[in-house]
């Protein structure tokens, strides 16, 4: 009789807490994604480059046959994506069901290819993990790295959901592969040690008793491994009720040779189910998942390229984070700082200029009526877009415009390294689908009346201790529209938002209550693209939203939206040319107290 083993690992009732931090953790998905490059997988949970995945997230209840065994050092899961699920759209909450996974799907390709050349991937759980057999949230861990792991099989299983015109018995195919601790990582962090220095954590078992398998190919002991009458191909005995072919294309799938199914219930069969004895892992892999410490004294003093933009890890704790402030990196749970040194500002000589038209029609049509009027100014030249709903002012700059933004834009880059001026990027207003903070992919800091859009007015410095870099920099965008316009507009809100290099702002409009009809913004540094779309609600009903609109900002520019509609019915981005290092000073008037 052979042996077996549950397809469902136990699943602890109540978990002992962590002793300690793992040697790689988060709070949230963002800081692992900034932070950690074997996962930038923001949402999905697999994570692929090149063709293979590099990681695999572990998350919640696993499904029928996931297993936890050998102390974790033996993982099976099932492959990625085409679970049921449900979703929201124009309103409406609909229902997706499951489909069965294909071997040409991009997740279960991937993992296909990591099997059978031998790739190390690593996996990551949270601390919805069912079969992780400590309680993460007990040191407020949200998100823990596995170590690195080898796929050493892969095979086709089945699943049970809810019945579907696709799928009546509610049966759907699933791709299942095994993970195996990779041993030159020493034992796995969550193994506690007693006196002796011996693992109580791991069953026992000998390297003698492995099997031995050679690096890249797939594990195949030819003892459990059966040739299926129907298709002809080899399947292993994965259970140890019966074999059964694995082929999906087969019409004998998941049926014994009695003719019977599988049944429902069933028993790993432990000569399948259990390490090998792996070759060593290739040396560009070995201590590669500990991330490099940031460069705090780059090449030539500049701290706004992208490397600098990313997350750290603090070797005293453990901890993955974002980088939050501007001067500095800071570690949320232990505290420790980084300061980087700053040797030189950026000036915007060092970027390249666009030669193409400042304004320009988008495919949508709805901002694309002709330019109502071309003039010079002792401000440059402005250009004006009437709409249906109001007018786009973008008045481009001179040599001695220039002059002025390129003193505010090296104000803004001394006193925020300074400390004067508080960069920061601040949480996003709250996402019911992100756990865990999730912070603007930008820097920024706001002055005057408090803009609830960077967070309230606990973000808000007043007007009368604004940095001097804002302060002229609100004072250069209203002498020159009352230059360019002839209209004396007055702000009481000034938004800096600071980008380095691929940082951008998602499509916003500015729907603050009791905003001013005019809202105005000026450029520094990089070029960049200001890209216009009609808001959702406003967007004909199954058509896809369109660019509008598209204005390109250069240095010292100051772009006026001018009346209510532009903000009720349009929203905006910016996208910088080439991604570089860019400031941008957006002021409104808001009706004090207007909260």
């Amino acid at each position: 009789m052979l042996d077996h083993l549950p397809t469902e690992s136990p699943i602890p009732l109540v978990k002992p807490p962590l002793t300690r931090f793992p040697p790689l953790w988060a709070q949230s998905r963002q800081e692992i994604c900034e932070s950690f490059e074997w996962f930038r997988s923001y949402q999905g949970g697999v994570y692929r480059n090149s063709g293979t995945v590099k990681g695999y997230f572990l998350s919640g209840f696993s499904a029928q046959r996931d297993c936890f065994e050998f102390g974790g050092k033996f993982i099976v899961s099932h492959g990625g994506g085409k679970a049921e699920s449900t979703y929201s759209h124009n309103g409406h909450t609909l229902h997706k069901s499951a489909d069965d996974q294909r071997a040409h799907d991009m997740s279960v390709r991937a993992l296909i290819e990591n099997y059978r050349t031998g790739q190390p991937l690593v996996l990551l759980i949270d601390d919805k993990y069912v079969h992780f057999p400590f309680d993460l949230g007990s040191r407020d861990v949200y998100m823990a790295v596995l170590g690195t792991r080898i796929s050493v099989t892969s095979w086709t299983s089945t699943a049970y959901s809810r019945p579907s015109k696709s799928h009546p018995s509610g049966k759907v195919v699933r791709y299942k592969f095994a993970f195996q601790w990779c041993e030159d990582q020493g034992q796995p962090w969550w193994f506690e040690e007693d006196s002796k220095g011996a693992s109580r954590r791991c069953p026992s078992y000998s390297n003698s008793q492995a099997r031995r398998v050679s690096w890249g190919l797939p594990l195949k002991p030819t003892n459990i491994y059966f040739q299926c009458f129907a298709c002809s191909d080899e399947s292993p005995r994965v259970y140890a009720q019966d074999w059964a072919c694995l082929n999906p294309m087969c019409p004998m799938f998941w049926v014994a040779p009695s003719g019977s199914p599988l049944p429902e219930q069933l028993n790993y069969n432990s000569e399948f189910i259990s390490l090998i004895d792996s070759r060593p892992l290739p040396r560009s892999f070995r201590d590669s998942l500990i991330p490099k410490p940031p460069v705090l004294a780059p090449q030539g003093g500049v701290t706004t390229t992208y490397a600098c933009s990313r997350g750290w890890h603090c070797q005293k704790c453990g901890r993955l984070s974002c980088r939050s402030a501007w001067e500095h990196y800071e570690c949320p749970n232990c505290k420790v700082r980084l300061t980087p040194r700053q040797e030189s500002t950026r000036c915007q000589r060092g970027y390249s200029t666009m030669e193409t038209s400042p304004m320009q029609r988008g495919t949508a049509g709805h901002l694309s009526c002709p330019t109502t009027g071309n003039s010079r100014s002792p401000a440059g030249l402005l250009l004006t877009h009437a709409a249906p709903r109001g007018k786009i002012h973008l008045i481009q700059s001179n040599a001695l415009v220039h002059i002025q933004a390129d003193r505010i834009f090296e104000a803004y880059q001394q006193q925020a390294f300074d400390g004067t001026l508080l960069f920061r990027r601040w949480p996003l207003r709250s996402n019911p689908k992100v756990r865990g903070p999730l912070l603007t992919n930008y820097f920024s800091q706001n002055s005057g009346e408090t803009y609830r859009y960077v967070g309230g007015a606990d973000n808000t410095v007043p007007f009368d201790r604004a940095p001097g870099a804002v302060v002229q920099a609100r004072g250069l965008i209203q002498k020159r529209i009352r230059e360019a316009l002839e209209e004396a507009y007055e702000f009481n809100e000034v938004l800096s938002a600071a980008y380095m290099q691929q940082q951008k702002m998602a499509f916003h409009s500015d729907s603050e209550k009791g905003l001013g009809p005019v809202v105005a913004g000026l450029s520094m540094g990089s070029p960049a693209l200001m890209h216009f779309r009609l808001l959702s609600k406003h967007a004909p009903r199954d058509e896809q939203r369109t660019t509008a609109m598209t204005v390109v900002l250069r240095h010292g520019d100051v772009l006026v939206m001018e009346g209510a509609g532009v903000q009720e019915f349009y929203e905006y981005t910016c996208f910088k040319i080439p991604y570089n290092f860019r400031i941008a000073a957006t002021a409104r008037w808001i009706t004090p107290d207007h909260s």
